[in-house]
């Protein structure tokens, strides 16, 4: 096991990382508004995961809690949510990222068109950031989390519901949160097609 003074001289890299990932988020975003003059995006958060997610996580996986295990097995420590007010917000703000040669993508995972089995939808890229440490350059995995309000509030409320209970969420909640999961996903598809009845308006 590792000491605290270990854990948190550790964690510089990731802090690096994560000032890195969203300074340069932020400034694509506002290049491309102030080029379209389209506002894309909502707000968006950051975090550094939690040392007791990322040892849950390790257990899950069946891993040793090590600082070396940490760096090979959990890729989200840093991450960076991107929060949009209408689902093809999110698809422009993914093709963004995407074309930008600020980011590498090494894993991509669209949730929204294949919704997990709890319900859950979103959209997730898994990038490296680029961090100078030590005179030499050392890429940090980061996840990158593209989604709407709607989707962004339902995930919210499952998260403060998952940590209500101990053991396993029992399978009525289950199902309750499923089918608002489905709710929110009309809700998507209704806003859009306001925004285009919107568009229709304006362009006439």
């Amino acid at each position: 096991m590792y000491t605290k003074e270990e854990y948190n001289e550790f964690l510089l890299k990731y802090n690096y990382a994560l000032k890195v990932l969203e300074t340069n988020i932020r400034i694509l975003l506002s290049e491309y508004e102030r080029n379209t003059k389209t506002s894309v995006v909502d707000h968006i958060k950051t975090r550094i995961k939690s040392e007791e997610s990322s040892l849950k996580k390790l257990s899950r996986k069946g891993y040793e809690q090590t600082l070396d295990n940490f760096d090979k097995h959990v890729h989200d420590i840093v991450g960076l949510r991107i929060v949009c007010p209408f689902l093809s917000d999110v698809y422009e703000v993914v093709e963004l990222i995407k074309s930008s040669e600020l980011f590498k993508i090494i894993e991509e995972k669209d949730y929204i068109k294949n919704p997990k089995d709890t319900g859950y939808i979103s959209y997730h890229l898994v990038v490296l950031v680029p961090v100078p440490i030590g005179g030499k350059l050392e890429n940090i995995q980061a996840e990158i989390q593209v989604r709407t309000m709607a989707m962004d509030f339902w995930a919210s409320i499952d998260h403060k519901l998952q940590y209500k209970f101990v053991e396993e969420v029992p399978e009525n909640i289950k199902d309750e949160l499923y089918r608002s999961s489905v709710d929110i996903q009309h809700i998507d598809e209704k806003m859009l097609e306001l925004k285009e009845l919107i568009k229709d308006y304006e362009e006439q």
